[in-house]
């Protein structure tokens, strides 16, 4: 039986891949264990000139070892000052790609389990992967709970201006996203054209609409008790009115 996970993996495959081998369901993730891989080397800053609406004092990146037993990989990163993609490449790249935005609460980003597993899944079946390390609303810029939209919004523009250094299609360019980030996704698959930072560049001026997007367990809801707490504090402020 194919699981939740799997099946939305499946429809993400059929929208943006003609690899009949892509709707193979991935693997049962399992914590993060396994034979630690080599972590990917390219990387992509999201804002040439440093984040915009910076605080006065640059949150500190800390990464954090989750991990249990020598063999298991699950790292999350708390702290992001230097919001960037990391880049997954292909052997046989199928034209597609896919900006992948992890979870963790609004607090961290978990990069294994809600990142790099998956984009190594991805990217053994043709996708060009993009890992986003966003922002946190909690760490005091100016664009405050947009920040992880601006930086969602900024990658996807990024990856499709830069459809020919990749070997990509510009109009089959997915977003994907778990917990939190599923939240971000769907921020971004709805409000793309919303201004959330001032263009900085050519590729600002490029579609962040993504041609796709698969939530994975997304935070899907501020109301009570629906809401996950920390994400609704973090976004709304403690004490949220009615109309927020």
């Amino acid at each position: 039986m194919i699981d939740r996970r799997s099946a939305i993996l499946g429809s993400l495959a059929v929208g943006l891949s003609a690899s009949g081998d892509a709707q193979t369901p991935p693997p049962a993730q399992v914590g993060g264990r396994g034979p630690r891989q080599p972590d990917p080397t390219e990387t992509i800053d999201l804002w040439p000139a440093g984040a915009p609406g910076a605080p006065r004092n640059l949150p500190v990146e800390i990464v954090e070892d989750r991990a249990t037993g020598a063999a298991a990989t699950d790292r999350a990163v708390h702290g992001i000052a230097r919001p960037r993609m990391v880049v997954f490449r292909p052997a046989k790249p199928n034209g597609s790609a896919v900006l992948v935005m992890p979870g963790g609460g609004y607090v961290r980003i978990v990069v294994d389990r809600e990142g790099y597993e998956i984009a190594r899944w991805l990217a053994d079946r043709g996708w060009t992967v993009f890992v986003l390390f966003y922002r946190l609303p909690g760490d005091g810029w100016a664009a405050g709970p947009d920040v992880a939209l601006s930086d969602a919004q900024r990658g996807l523009r990024l990856v499709r201006s830069s459809a020919t250094r990749f070997g990509i299609h510009p109009d089959r360019v997915a977003a994907m996203g778990f917990s939190a980030g599923g939240h971000v996704c769907a921020d971004l698959a709805t409000r793309f054209a919303q201004p959330t930072y001032a263009p900085v560049d050519a590729a600002d001026r490029v579609s962040a609409r993504p041609d796709v997007a698969a939530l994975l367990y997304a935070v899907q809801s501020m109301a009570l008790p629906l809401a996950h707490p920390g994400s609704r504090a973090l976004l709304l402020g403690p004490s949220p009115t009615p109309a927020l």
